[in-house]
């Protein structure tokens, strides 16, 4: 007679299976990793920005965020990308829009690296995919902070970061991209508009085909995206830059290098002052990297169309608005997956191109820091983390 396996077994059995199977599942969505990590960070506020930067420290027992939220996942950072909001928000100036609700904390927003776990509730990202993102200026930088991760996080050889902010860059070589994120999608919404919008809501640039578009501030991690951006749309583009020779190669100036990726009009701001050269053209929009003051409320009526807009990404003086002659915008990004995948599609089609200004070590974060804050960089600054 054949044995009869008893309710009790057979339960028994299906349970164990079903335990296996889950144990099977978690280990396809993590793999181990250290308990604590490296990271920078800074312990406190400090009204100059360059003296904050002198108090970083690069921690050596700080805990990895291995407890990931059912929508995050824990990136192992191969690369972090430098940006000027990095060390601005060292100040506190801007606590009020976007506060680092707690200290000690690990500063960077651009991120690229391997995933190592996945929540369980992240279907489109698996353990081993290599990936970009930015963390979250506006989506981190909150009060309470997100947990875990906290605000920012990229300088660190770990970094927990929201799915819905990652792209799959398989088969890229992360340093081709890892400077993307955040600089591109500034100037991807400054100059479209997309998810963007002003701090009230307003669009921000609408430039199209046959549009006239002047770039201040060409040449750094921002602007050189803006000018392969507006060509690809087919906009007439004018930018300034200087005859400031090249970091890598000295053969070639700032100049040069804007030309090479495509402006029309290149202004020597040194030699030249572009209201001068350009008044009365009825440029079509502005997109400011510089910051200054008079270049929205003495130049840019001479050079703007009636109504036409100067997008700033580095003007936050209170007192700048708008008027009769100048809509005036001011932003911060909104990280956007969708946004940067058509970046990254650019880049795999060839239509865009991250230069790269240099390279750093991790243990050199604040030298890389300071090239930032010396405000004469040209591409993308990158930090490549060590494990």
């Amino acid at each position: 007679m054949e044995k009869s396996t008893s309710p009790i077994a057979m339960g028994i059995a299906t349970a164990a299976a079903v335990g296996m199977v889950a144990l099977m599942m978690k280990r396809r969505r993590e793999q181990k990793v250290p308990e604590s990590m490296k990271a920078w960070q800074l312990s406190s506020y400090d009204s100059d920005p360059a003296a904050a930067i002198d108090t970083l420290t690069l921690e050596e027992n700080v805990p990895t965020p291995s407890e990931i939220g059912p929508n995050q996942i824990l990136l192992k950072v191969d690369y972090a990308s430098v940006n000027p909001i990095d060390w601005k928000l060292f100040s506190g100036g801007l606590h009020g829009l976007c506060p680092v609700a707690s200290f000690p904390y690990t500063p960077g927003f651009d991120v690229g690296g391997t995933v190592q776990s996945v929540g369980a509730e992240v279907s489109n990202l698996a353990i081993g995919d290599k990936v970009i993102a930015n963390t979250g200026l506006v989506e981190s930088c909150t009060d309470p902070a997100p947990t875990p991760g906290g605000p920012a996080g990229a300088f660190a050889q770990y970094a927990a970061v929201p799915a819905e902010l990652c792209v799959k860059v398989n088969g890229m070589d992360l340093k081709t991209v890892v400077g993307l994120p955040l600089a591109g999608l500034t100037s991807y919404q400054a100059l479209f508009t997309g998810v963007g919008s002003t701090f009230t809501g307003e669009s921000l640039g609408d430039a199209k085909e046959g549009s006239k578009v002047l770039i201040l501030g060409a040449a750094g991690g921002v602007g050189c995206l803006a000018i392969q951006m507006a060509k690809k749309a087919k906009c007439h583009v004018a930018v300034t830059a200087s005859t400031s020779k090249m970091p890598n190669d000295s053969s070639m100036t700032k100049i040069d290098f804007v030309k090479s990726l495509g402006a029309d009009v290149v202004i020597d701001y040194q030699k030249e002052n572009w209201a001068t050269v350009l008044a009365g053209q009825d440029y079509d929009m502005i997109y400011d990297c510089v910051g200054a003051m008079e270049d929205l409320t003495e130049h840019a009526p001479k050079v703007l169309k009636k109504g036409g807009s100067f997008v700033s990404i580095a003007n936050f003086d209170p007192s700048s608005k708008s008027t009769d002659d100048v809509r005036f915008c001011v932003f911060f990004i909104k990280s956007n997956s969708e946004e940067l995948q058509s970046l990254v599609t650019m880049v795999k089609d060839g239509d865009l191109t991250v230069p790269i200004d240099s390279e750093y070590k991790f243990s050199e974060v604040k030298e890389a820091l300071k090239r930032s804050i010396g405000g004469r960089s040209v591409g993308k600054i990158l930090v490549k983390i060590d494990h």
